[in-house]
């Protein structure tokens, strides 16, 4: 465990102790600390945040292709890229960025608007091309991705989403000529659509980008209709929360990764916890009873009411859910087809792609302080579908994208990784003062890692 400035800090009893410091671990530690909880945090790597994020060139290169690989003079300087290996940009407006103001993160994090929200649709003569998000009635006036009959019947729907508040019954009434109340509690989504008249392509368009829903088409039957309503409230309302917005999407400098670790090791120290970087541990220690009660690291055991943990730690109580490909490319571009965008998120519907699983696409670069100037870095990621025994990361890639390699090319330098999603073993999760967090998803935004978050702080409250 190297030094020994390191064990002073083992001598403390913790509230909880969480392993690792990726974007899930990190929010729960700062969660916990702001909830007056002092929080020992381990990083078994060299620095906190670089399994996650904030790689430069060098260390992207070490961690993909191998540790005597050496990026190309033509990429430029490699420590004017930081580089977040699971990207997440946040909405701003909702749950994840108002948890990031609760537990005091937001004010240590530089954040910075995404240029563009776009999405991908094959037209009907099959040509591919890339829209801006649907959020206000000159968008609906402009789009080519509507059919000419819905469009005023968009219009509409827009029209009622601007009036509407849960907390006004009258609000609840809709329709052009004969007014009818819609009781949102009740109804599906589905049920919510068919009172617009709307056509499936628009539904699913609307759902996908605006909604955020990623559930399949017919699963709209069981969602409520105020959720999806709240969803796209949320996503019109994100565009007012900061002047000058131009999509409804922020995203940190030096990425979330390496942001969310530094802002994380400042709230967790400002209430008497401690973070430590290239802390590997021996083993998680039980007591007589055989609760988690702390965990060991060369000879010296550091004790806590509870102990945090992820996949790495106790592999043992999870389960691989599925495998996730993500392509890194530096181009000397913006991606084709996006309007010349500095920054952006496009999410291209696996309909439009002939595939099972939606793909995420994050692309920035010295706007946010990613990649030199005349750089952009562009993430992509999707589950994967295809075998991959015998196969390299990036053979992978390219079959699982080939609806998104021809907007990057010609790309400068192009790396992939393949990694397993990890989900908890339900019986084991949460037991015997060991809570444990699964790995993060394929997408590109911050939600689910924050209800990830919540909802395990939640639980170790209730235990």
């Amino acid at each position: 465990c190297g030094s020994d400035t390191w064990r002073n800090s083992f001598n403390t009893h913790y509230d909880a102790i969480v392993l690792g410091s990726g974007a899930k671990e990190s929010l729960i530690s700062a969660l916990l600390a702001s909830q007056g909880k002092r929080v020992l945090l381990l990083e078994k790597s060299a620095q906190l945040g670089h399994d996650t994020g904030g790689l430069d060139l060098n260390q992207l290169y070490e961690s993909i292709v191998g540790p005597d690989a050496s990026p190309e003079q033509k990429l430029g300087s490699p420590d004017e890229y930081s580089v977040d290996l699971i990207p997440k940009a946040l909405m701003a407006s909702g749950t994840g960025i108002s948890t990031l103001v609760d537990c005091g993160l937001w004010r240590h994090m530089d954040f910075r608007r995404v240029h563009r929200a776009l999405i991908y649709r094959l037209r009907p003569d099959g040509e591919p091309d890339v829209h801006r998000v649907l959020s206000s009635a000159e968008d609906i006036l402009k789009t080519r991705m509507l059919p000419p009959l819905d469009k005023p019947r968009v219009l509409q729907m827009f029209g009622w989403l601007e009036q509407f508040r849960e907390e006004d019954p009258e609000s609840f009434n809709a329709g052009r000529l004969a007014k009818r109340r819609l009781n949102l509690y009740k109804m599906s989504a589905a049920s919510f659509y068919r009172f617009w008249e709307l056509q499936p392509q628009t539904i699913e368009m609307l759902t996908r980008s605006m909604a955020g829903y990623t559930g399949t088409i017919k699963s709209l039957k069981r969602l409520p209709a105020i959720e999806l309503v709240q969803r796209m409230q949320r996503f019109k309302q994100s565009y007012r929360t900061f002047p000058h917005m131009t999509s409804p999407y922020i995203y940190p400098t030096r990425g979330l990764g390496a942001a969310l670790s530094r802002a994380t090791s400042k709230v967790v120290e400002a209430h008497g916890g401690v973070c430590l970087s290239g802390r590997p541990i021996d083993q998680i220690v039980f007591d007589e009873t055989g609760r988690a009660c702390g965990v060991s690291c060369d000879g010296e055991i550091a004790h806590a009411d509870c102990i945090v943990a992820g996949p790495s730690y106790v592999p043992e109580r999870f389960e691989q859910s599925y495998q996730i490909v993500r392509l890194y490319a530096i181009l000397a571009h913006a991606p084709h087809k996006c309007k010349d965008a500095r920054s952006l998120h496009l999410l291209i519907p696996a309909s439009h792609c002939g595939r099972k699983h939606d793909i995420y696409v994050l692309s920035s670069g010295s706007a946010h302080q990613i990649a030199p100037t005349g750089k952009w870095l562009v993430t992509v990621s999707t589950r994967i579908e295809g075998p991959t025994e015998g196969l390299r990361a990036l053979d992978i890639a390219k079959r699982e994208f080939a609806a998104v390699i021809p907007l990057l090319r010609p790309a400068r330098k192009m790396l992939a990784q393949v990694v397993p999603c990890y989900e908890p073993e339900v019986s084991d999760a949460a037991i015997r003062g060991l809570h444990v967090v699964g790995s993060s998803d394929e997408t590109t935004l911050f939600d689910n890692v924050a209800g990830d978050a919540a909802d395990l702080v939640s639980r170790i409250a209730e235990a």
